[in-house]
């Protein structure tokens, strides 16, 4: 009798887990993603003049607020290659979450487009916490949530199958975190909330500071560096270029940017990435030819003007002057490489 009255509740809950999950899929399918706050309003602006943009840089800050569509396209047309571009740089947006914008801006269809510049850096698998429990969640579909486990089993790519076991413990906070977020992305965790007209006015509550002043998506960040911060900057910069090694891309990160810049073509625009003038000077690359042309400034015997402390904010911003400079600089860059037949 005891294991009938088990058997049926067991049944019970099993069937209603199922109409949970069911219920849970289906509302995920009818709605679109919720986009937080400091991504929605570019989305929407991009959305309502996909058509008038042929090109559009992706990444973080350190792109956000080094480029000007203004002065890029100025440039570009000086050099023979007009563009018409759209900033879509997002403080904090690093791979794989860039990755899901990617592909929220290519669903748009925008027709007229023809190059997408993607920053390049490595895919992080924690600390997705520090911007905000929406910006966490939104982008965790299984396809990225995916992405951050296999970073987090196996940082390197290449650690051997006793590392690989012992990682399911060392990593387990970052298992269960991204997993959380998948399921609450799922099971639409917080949805009816979003729904509301106060959280949609929320969401585009700063629309116009995120956009810039020209409405293109680019901002300035601030104000040069102090003194006392600038000798440690170039102390720690002497350590980096004298210490300066090539490395390869992770498997994990790799594939997620060959995926990308697949995708792009798919959508009928070319793929182009970016390494920012940051601190680090290590050089990475892909294992084999890159999918797309790769245009790298994180050089300092290269490109000295761009670690000067006078036009840098910290270790990863350059002031309005420094990004103006770096900016012309991409511009040409872009042109020379992926402008000539």
């Amino acid at each position: 009798m005891l294991s009938a009255e088990l058997s049926r509740n067991v049944a019970r809950v099993s069937v209603g887990l199922a109409a949970l999950l069911a219920t849970s899929a289906l509302f995920h399918a009818l709605l679109p993603p919720m986009i937080p706050k400091g991504v929605a309003a570019k989305l929407r602006y991009f959305s309502e003049h996909k058509d008038e943009f042929d090109t559009v840089v992706v990444g973080t800050s350190q792109l956000y607020h080094s480029i000007s569509p203004e002065l890029f396209d100025a440039t570009t047309r000086e050099n023979g290659m007009p563009t018409r571009t759209f900033n879509f740089g997002i403080d904090g947006m690093h791979p794989p979450e860039s990755f899901f914008v990617l592909d929220q801006i290519l669903k748009t269809k925008p027709e007229k487009l023809k190059w997408v510049l993607l920053e390049l850096g490595e895919l992080r698998a924690r600390g997705f916490d520090i911007l905000g429990t929406q910006r966490a969640v939104y982008w965790h579909d299984w396809r990225r949530t995916e992405l951050s486990l296999k970073k987090a089993w196996d940082p390197r790519g290449n650690a051997p199958w006793f590392i690989k076991v012992s990682r399911l413990w060392l990593a387990r906070r970052d298992f269960i975190s991204n997993l959380t977020l998948f399921g609450k992305q799922v099971a639409n965790v917080g949805r009816v909330h979003d729904l509301l007209p106060a959280a949609e006015r929320e969401r585009y509550a700063d629309a116009a500071s995120e956009l810039g002043p020209h409405g293109d998506g680019y901002r300035t960040a601030g104000n040069a560096m102090s003194a006392e911060k600038a000798a440690s900057f170039q102390q720690r910069l002497a350590k980096e270029i004298s210490g300066a090694t090539q490395e390869y891309f992770d498997p994990t990160t790799e594939k997620g940017y060959r995926d990308a810049a697949a995708r792009i073509r798919v959508a009928g625009a070319t793929p182009v990435f970016v390494v920012t003038p940051v601190i680090f000077q290590k050089k990475t690359v892909f294992r084999q030819s890159p999918p797309a042309p790769v245009l790298v400034f994180n050089d300092a015997r290269k490109y000295p003007q761009f670690y000067d402390p006078k036009i840098r904010i910290d270790d990863g911003h350059l002031t309005q002057t420094g990004a103006e400079d770096f900016c012309r600089a991409l511009a040409r860059e872009f042109v020379s490489r992926v402008g000539q037949p």
